[in-house]
């Protein structure tokens, strides 16, 4: 067992490796659901953006959720936590998600927009499944930074 130096707890280092590998898998899972979620906008046509359409709209800069979770990503898979990085991103991945498609009457992608622009309604179903799960990695995310937050700091 290892001793912790902010508070000389022992502390073994099995937790705290499974709780990095559970934010390899959260940080994962939403990437992909996060790259789903955006090519249904494309395969949609609506609601989309530079770079796939001439005009800049919310959807370009939600893109750049890559450049934050990426990064995070990579130190965790080389062996970092950086819980706080992960918690980070995904509080403002959820803030982002409901604002965006369940806040206020004149949101930027109200869910009726994902599912009826569908001719099919086992794809429109199929796109709405995407974006919930997309909206519960990010929750899972949160979850696990948060918890891998409070283990690093006992």
């Amino acid at each position: 067992m290892e001793r912790s130096e902010k508070t000389g707890d022992e502390v073994t280092g099995e937790p705290r490796e499974r709780l990095r590998q559970s934010l390899l898998v959260a940080g994962f899972v939403v990437t992909v659901f996060g790259v789903l979620h955006h090519a249904d906008h494309v395969i949609r046509g609506n609601h989309s953006g530079w770079p796939f359409q001439e005009a800049v709209t919310p959807f370009t800069f939600s893109l750049l959720i890559y450049a934050l979770i990426l990064p995070g990503l990579y130190a965790t898979w080389r062996g970092r936590t950086v819980a706080g990085y992960h918690l980070f991103v995904a509080l403002v991945g959820l803030a982002l998600v409901f604002s965006v498609h369940f806040v206020g009457e004149e949101r930027e992608a109200p869910v009726s927009d994902i599912y009826q622009v569908y001719g099919s309604p086992a794809a429109g179903l199929l796109a709405l499944v995407v974006l919930v799960g997309l909206f519960l990695g990010l929750a899972a995310l949160a979850v696990t930074a948060f918890r891998a937050r409070r283990v690093g700091r006992s």
